[in-house]
C-alpha cells in the first residue's frame, strides 16, 4: 500500500494575496534580482550581512499584506523599513 502524499500547509492569508494577485505578473515580466519573495526577516538579514552598505532587497511581508524593504546602512547595521502595500 502506498502512503498518502502530504500537501504543504496552506499559506497564511497574509501571503495568499501575493499568490493570487502578484505571481502571474512576476511570471510574465521576470523576477528582479532585488526581489526575494516570501523569505523571513532573519533570512533577509542573513543575505544582507555580507553585502556593502546601501544594499537592499524587497520581500513579501510575513506580518502584513504588502512588501517589506530590508537594507543595510553600515556593515554592522541592518534595517527593515516599515511594511507597505504597493
Amino acid at each position: 500500500m502506498t502512503e498518502a502524499r502530504r500537501l504543504p500547509p496552506p499559506l497564511p492569508p497574509r501571503l495568499d494575496w501575493f499568490v493570487q494577485t502578484q505571481v502571474d505578473q512576476l511570471t510574465c515580466e521576470g523576477v528582479p534580482e532585488w526581489f526575494h519573495g516570501a523569505i523571513s526577516r532573519e533570512d533577509a538579514e542573513n543575505l544582507l550581512e555580507s553585502q556593502p552598505p546601501g544594499s537592499f532587497l524587497i520581500r513579501v511581508s510575513h506580518s502584513h499584506v504588502g512588501y517589506t524593504l530590508s537594507y543595510n546602512r553600515v556593515p554592522t547595521e541592518l534595517r527593515t523599513a516599515a511594511t507597505t502595500s504597493w
